[in-house]
């Protein structure tokens, strides 16, 4: 008598070899697995994202601005994350300590919520190409519809619009060559980080 130990699935046999990781601009439905507030260097205030699709490809450093170095109001960042709470049926977000280095909200966890992703090219400081991602635009995960659908009672057309014309950002230094050099799929937070000390 024999054990069966596998059962053959063409989806996971499809993705084998490939990365982990979310690699293009697209819009994709995730489960949220990571809200925490994060201050950058220079001061300026976000909530960072980690999230994961249902064939578990996962994004992280997913960085919602709210607050600029300034302490004023970043109104896009501000926007956004009321859009991220009407997409998920939130209305209130709290900080809750996990650890001295950590403040998670956790009301955003474990929610799943979709979101048209952008990939933005960028030059590290040695002149090597990396890449990070931005948030375009959420939309609820259930429907695909943009929360002013929603609200409109509208179809969900938008995203659908905004994917098939949605192209990567080049924000390289020209001189580069040009050769994405990516370990573990995202920039360091430092790194990361500083290009926002200017907000």
């Amino acid at each position: 008598m024999s054990n069966v130990i596998f059962t053959y699935n063409q989806e996971q046999a499809l993705s084998a070899g490939q990365s982990g990781f979310i690699n293009e601009s697209g819009a994709y439905i995730f489960t949220i697995t990571e809200a925490k507030c994060m201050t950058s260097s220079g001061g300026a205030k976000s909530i960072e994202f980690s999230v994961e699709a249902d064939d578990g490809r996962k994004a992280n450093y997913l960085n919602v601005y709210t607050e600029k170095k300034d302490k004023t109001p970043n109104q896009f960042g501000i926007n956004m994350i009321n859009a991220i709470m009407g997409c998920t049926s939130v209305n209130s977000l709290t900080m809750v300590m996990k650890d001295i280095n950590t403040h998670l909200v956790p009301e955003l966890i474990g929610k799943r919520v979709g979101f048209v992703l952008q990939k933005t090219l960028k030059s590290k400081q040695d002149g090597s190409d990396t890449y990070n991602f931005d948030i375009r635009i959420p939309f609820i995960a259930q429907t695909n519809q943009t929360l002013q659908e929603k609200i409109d009672g509208k179809p969900a057309e938008t995203i659908a619009k905004i994917a098939s014309t949605l192209k990567d950002k080049d924000e390289r230094k020209q001189g580069n060559n040009h050769q994405p050099q990516h370990s573990g799929g995202y920039p360091g937070d430092d790194q990361f980080f500083n290009q926002y000390d200017n907000i």
